[in-house]
């Protein structure tokens, strides 16, 4: 059984619950990381998108470093996207097809009777997934997790927050992505993502190399289904391939000019 309409449902009465500005008072369960609060800051001192007469179409990056820990991948990624916010919604709603979108997954499925809407807080939407990742490089074991998700709607901005329940290599994993409607045809997209592993033999830069072009590529997977949503699956990995190959200069910039952020704080 497909489980995409009962997401979008459940997605789109919380948003129709919720038209309030959506605040995460309190992120989804799960592990908490060195990052939860610094989460928690970002979004509390969050400033909303303000139009601009040109907007950067390409993905801008921050790698960030973490203190004694030089294979915790840190990215702060911002693009916007030529679409309303809703058909932006719409892709990342659309679960069944996260490993159309994210390089080396092999399957997502939510969880069985994980999917619901949180009464005491209008507008949100809670549900955890399943993972299967392939490793980047050959021959080891394929990697499993759980995230559990926290998904938060209103007319103009949509706050997806996510987090680690449970993982074989994965130890630490705190994200969010923000999406800001920029009038009736653009959306601002922000991403936060943190995470961290057992490895093994895997050097930090090659661990960092291939965080980042999985990164680039998703993001601009997700702008090419949102802006071309006839395009096969097929055709957007395609292309999002070979936008992040003619970028890898600039994703080894920014790995070699990562470092720490301190969160905004009242």
């Amino acid at each position: 059984m497909r489980l995409r309409p009962a997401i979008a449902a459940l997605l789109l009465a919380a948003a129709a619950a919720g038209e309030a500005q959506p605040v995460v008072a309190d992120g989804p369960e799960g592990i908490d990381s060195v990052y939860s609060d610094f989460l928690a800051q970002v979004l509390k001192h969050w400033s909303p998108a303000q139009a601009a007469a040109s907007e950067p179409l390409r993905v801008t990056m921050t790698c960030v470093s973490t203190a004694n820990a030089d294979r915790y991948v840190g990215i702060i990624q911002q693009q916007t996207i030529e679409a309303p916010i809703a058909a932006v919604a719409e892709v990342l709603d659309d679960i069944d097809h996260y490993h159309d979108l994210f390089p080396g997954t092999v399957k997502v499925q939510v969880r069985e009777g994980s999917l619901r809407v949180d009464a005491g807080r209008p507008g949100s939407t809670l549900f955890a997934t399943a993972w299967v990742q392939r490793a980047p490089i050959p021959f080891l074991p394929k990697i499993h997790f759980e995230m559990s998700h926290l998904v938060e709607k209103a007319s103009t901005r949509a706050v997806y927050r996510y987090k680690l329940l449970r993982g074989d290599k994965l130890i630490a994993s705190d994200g969010l992505v923000v999406l800001e409607a920029i009038g009736a045809a653009r959306t601002r997209f922000t991403e936060y993502d943190f995470f961290n592993g057992h490895w093994g033999p895997l050097p930090t830069w090659l661990v960092w190399k291939e965080s980042l072009k999985g990164a680039y590529h998703s993001d601009l997977a997700v702008r090419l289904k949102a802006e071309q949503p006839a395009w096969s699956y097929g055709r957007i990995a395609a292309e999002a391939e070979r936008l992040t190959v003619a970028e890898s200069e600039r994703l080894e910039r920014c790995f070699a000019e990562r470092r720490a952020m301190k969160a905004p704080r009242s």
